[in-house]
């Protein structure tokens, strides 16, 4: 994730408390209809094949009996605008399933797996579930993830990666079955924020435990976490589920594989509890472009082709540019960005991204060699001026509301690389 300066923190901290949009119209009925009687059998299966068997007779007495699963298709009233919503009711033995978070997590599961077997970066799968949280719907809906992150329809005909995904997706499930019959295990009630995410912890810890018992590594609560993260906000709110750095560094202790345990660490140390990396999110989010989710090698910045429309892709000021921007603060440091213009007589519109969604650039006029534009990001904007060169680069300085200057630099050398 890249870095963002402190003076914004303020800023997407009061946009991150937002409430989500309503996305239950990612799948419509008949999907869920389809995939109803598969995720019930499959689930049950895992139940009573798998974590019935690993579980203590004390465990499997003090539960009373096997919990019963249920597979509604959409969870009930505010817990259906969350996409991973899973819990129990501890006093009935029974745990919810529905079949719209168990077909969310399914897809999340195949995209991470096409794009680990593929060598494509993992960050387009956080930044659609920021978009989905903090970005503004599309007039048709925001479509599902496979097809907003261009995954192949054929992609489990790869071997490699139907393995990887349902590996994925049945460890995930595992783990969430356990976590949930350990808050019946433990009669949890939420009564305070401090009192959910102890038990969180608490059940957190006996499904650690009791898959260790299992042949199954916990591989797939990553996906599960990385997801979840963005309904949570940041510091994590009271609800059903809190999540938190300490919760999952806590996990982190329960966990054997050492591999896992460091991926366990990060997340709660890098993402988790980093005010300014969940504020670049929310930026990722406020500012993110559904059309720029193709896969992308690591490191790539996001793009989004901009069809030119004058011809005159050699015009100073016109084309694909490469380079830095610089934000002053306490500790200035270069980013690279990169942004596509597009010049039509001496107007310029355009749009840019440094990794964090895309920005906007209106209002352009060039004179002589100058160009003074608007720009927005993330709700925010200013002005800005680049100076052209010869060798068709520029240099120039931005700054926030009506100012031209004092936020920063930002320098672009033209592309030649092929759009």
């Amino acid at each position: 994730m890249k870095r963002i300066t402190l003076g914004l923190i303020a800023f997407f901290w009061s946009l991150s408390m937002a409430t989500a949009t309503d996305i239950s119209s990612l799948y419509d009925r008949y999907t869920l209809e389809y995939w109803s009687e598969r995720y019930t059998r499959t689930t049950n299966r895992i139940l009573d094949e798998v974590i019935w068997p690993a579980l203590l007779s004390k465990e499997q007495q003090n539960l009373g009996g096997r919990p019963v699963l249920n597979f509604p298709l959409y969870a009930e009233g505010e817990a259906r605008q969350h996409p991973l919503n899973f819990y129990a009711l501890p006093n009935h033995n029974i745990i919810i399933f529905p079949v719209f978070s168990l077909k969310f997590l399914d897809d999340l599961c195949t995209a991470y797996a096409w794009l680990q077997v593929k060598g494509y970066s993992l960050e387009t799968v956080s930044e659609y579930t920021a978009i989905l949280f903090y970005g503004k719907p599309p007039s048709g809906g925001f479509p599902p993830p496979l097809k907003a992150l261009g995954i192949p329809e054929d992609a489990l005909k790869d071997p490699r990666v139907d393995e990887l995904a349902l590996g994925h997706f049945v460890t995930a499930r595992t783990f969430i079955l356990l976590h949930e019959m350990g808050h019946i295990l433990y009669d949890h009630n939420t009564n305070s924020n401090d009192e959910s995410i102890r038990n969180e912890q608490q059940a957190d810890r006996f499904a650690a435990e009791v898959m260790q018992r299992t042949p199954l590594p916990p591989l797939g609560m990553l996906v599960w976490f990385l997801a979840d993260a963005h309904w949570t906000g940041f510091p994590p709110r009271r609800g059903t589920h809190p999540m938190s750095g300490e919760r999952v560094r806590a996990l982190a202790n329960h966990i054997d594989d050492p591999a896992l345990v460091e991926q366990l660490r990060r997340l709660g140390k890098e993402f988790l509890d980093d005010p300014a990396i969940r504020a670049g999110f929310v930026a990722t989010g406020k500012a993110g472009d559904l059309a720029a989710l193709a896969p992308r090698r690591p490191r790539e910045l996001p793009r989004r082709k901009i069809e030119s429309k004058s011809g005159a892709q050699e015009a100073l000021f016109s084309g694909v540019y490469r380079g830095e921007f610089v934000q002053f603060g306490e500790e200035p440091e270069p980013m690279a960005i990169e942004l596509i213009l597009e010049r039509r007589g001496d107007h310029v519109t355009g749009r840019y991204s440094f990794g964090l969604g895309f920005g906007v650039i209106k209002n352009g006029v060039v004179v002589d060699n100058q160009l003074y534009f608007d720009w927005e990001w993330a709700g925010n904007y200013g002005q800005g001026n680049f100076e052209g060169r010869d060798d068709g680069s520029f240099i120039g300085t931005w700054g926030y509301r009506e100012t031209r200057s004092g936020a920063g630099t930002w320098t672009g050398r033209r592309s030649t690389k092929s759009k």
